[in-house]
This record gives C-alpha cells, structure tokens and sequence, in this order.
C-alpha cells in the first residue's frame, strides 16, 4: 500500500513537469506573436518620373496601412486603381511653373478610389471616362488641381466625403461635379465649361440623393445645363464670408432646389443665366436669402417659385430683379 501511495503521489508530478516547458513555450510564442501584430507600417515616399514610371506601378510598392507619398513628375498616362489605403498623398511637381500631367490611358477612368483616404494635389487630370471617381466611404482631398476634359463625369463623388481647395473643374460631359449621397465642401473653387452627353445635361454642379455641399467661394459659368442643381433631399449651405458664391451664363438656369431640397442661399450671386432663372424653386423644397444677395438679368425670372411648394425665405432681403415669389417670413 506504501508503493502504491507513492506511485500515485509521483505521477501527477511526472505530468507537471512535462507540461511546464510547454506552456512556457505557448507563453513566448503568444507574446512573440503579439508583437509581429503590433509592429507599425513604415511610411514610404517614392517618386514617379513619368517618362520612367507609373503611379499604378508605384502603388504596388507601398503598404495600404502605412502613411504613403508619390511625388509625381512630367506627363504620365495611368489608370489608378486605389483601394483600402489609410493615408496616401498623391502630389504634382511642378516643372517650368506648370503642374504635373496625368492623361488617361485608353479612356479609362483616371483615379478610381475605394475605401480610403487619399489627397490629391498640383495635378493636371486630363480626360478619361471619369477624372476621378470618389466612392464607398472615401474620404478625398482634393488641392490645387485643373480636372478637365473627361467623357463622363469630371469629378464624381458617391457615398463618400470630400473637399476641394483651389481647384478647377472644366470643359467635362454630362456633369462637372456630381454628388451622390455625399458631403463636399469646396473652397476657392471654379467650374465650368461643362456640356451635355450621353448621361447628363451638362450641369456645373450636380447634388444629389441627401448630398450636403458647404460653399466656401464658388464660380459656376458657362455650363450648358444648369449652373447648380439639388434633387433628392439635398442641401446646400453658402457661407458668405469666405468669399463670393457666383452662378453666371448658365444655359438651363442658375440654381434649381427641387424634390425636398433646401439652399441657404445668402449672399450668392446669380446673374444672366438663361433657359430657366436664376433661381428655380420647387416640389417641395426651400431656399433662404436672409443674408441678401443678388439675383438679376435672368431669364425668365430671377428667383422663381414652382406650383408644387416651391417656398423662398426672405427674399425681399436680396437684390432681385423679378420673382413671383412672396415675400415671407
């Protein structure tokens, strides 16, 4: 009975110390995993010399997670594909005082970005079906680039945030700035120079779908469609004192708020656009002028309310040259 108390006593003490260095070695390896897990992505710069390389090779190189730059110089031909990058910049040099160049190649569209959030800055974006498309919670900025030129749409923005600062949008199809179920501030901007195509009417700025755009100085001229257009529970808030809000020579009118819409309009200015009025307000939406502005030489009217609701707050505090609207609250 002594023998067998000490063969049961001595074998659980036998397992124990099998299973120390096992566990020990479980408790490394998870510590050592932990720290493969936590090491930090590595910020990269590179530069792309266009003659030499491209963008979309460039891209390649970097990890998605890590704050990136691409310097780009001289004249590239790209279609860029940018998916799921946390930080990436994307930056012209410019050479002779001029802006890099990123033509499309083979009519594709030029950035087309998912899931990220990107900075784009000193480019020229020339052509392509989009200039650039900015969807699927992006969050895209955009600095001192001239994007022109493009079949489709110039710049598209679809479920996703946005600013421009600096920026120049023109001589696109079917719509310069096209929103859809987004938020975009724009600052110091111009568009124009858009006309109709195949799926558009040639509107400057199209805001779209309970899109938000928060102006900051804007010139919209010379489209062949509108100059601005709401739809869709959309909303546009101009804060006059950054600088003027100008909607001019626009062919199908200056500004339309439609289908459950709203514009704060105050201080903008809207003047001789033709083929509708300066401002068209209607099914169901609003815009306010409690901050004056000037609404004169369009034609029909200047500021115009529709039969369906169309409503005008304060009108009477701007310069309005003709309006059917009353004057209200």
């Amino acid at each position: 009975m002594g023998w067998q108390s000490a063969s049961c006593h001595l074998a659980p003490t036998r397992r124990s110390t099998t299973l120390g260095p096992l566990l020990t070695d479980l408790f490394l390896l998870s510590i050592l995993s932990f720290g493969l897990l936590a090491i930090p992505a590595i910020a990269k710069t590179v530069t792309v010399e266009c003659e030499e390389n491209t963008i979309s090779n460039a891209l390649k190189t970097l990890d998605p997670q890590a704050n990136n730059t691409i310097r780009v110089i001289g004249t590239c031909k790209d279609a860029i594909g940018i998916y799921d990058f946390a930080d990436l910049t994307i930056a012209g040099v410019a050479t002779g005082g001029k802006n890099a160049v990123i033509n499309s190649l083979n009519g594709n569209a030029i950035f087309w970005i998912v899931g990220s959030h990107v900075q784009i800055k000193n480019l020229t974006i020339n052509g392509g079906s989009w200039g650039v498309e900015c969807r699927e919670f992006s969050v895209c900025r955009f600095i001192g680039n001239t994007i022109q030129n493009a079949t489709g749409n110039g710049v598209q923005i679809d479920s996703a945030d946005a600013t421009f600062t600096g920026d120049v949008i023109q001589n696109n199809a079917n719509y310069g700035l096209n929103m859809t179920a987004s938020r975009v501030r724009v600052t110091r901007v111009t568009v124009k120079l858009t006309t109709a195509g195949t799926s558009g009417p040639g509107n400057g700025v199209e805001i779209d779908s309970g899109s938000t755009l928060t102006v900051e100085q804007l010139t919209v001229q010379n489209n062949q469609g509108a100059g601005v257009s709401l739809i869709g529970g959309s909303n546009l808030t101009n804060r006059s004192w950054a600088g003027p809000f100008l909607v001019s020579n626009n062919g199908v009118g200056g500004i339309w708020v439609t289908e459950q819409s709203s514009a704060d309009l105050g201080g903008a200015t809207s003047i001789n656009n033709t083929g509708g009025a300066g401002v068209v307000i209607t099914g169901n939406s609003e815009a306010s002028f409690w901050q004056g502005g000037t609404f004169t030489g369009n034609q029909q009217l200047d500021i115009y309310c529709g039969p369906l609701n169309g409503i005008a707050a304060a009108p009477q505090l701007a310069t309005v040259g003709s309006t059917n609207c009353p004057n209200t609250y």
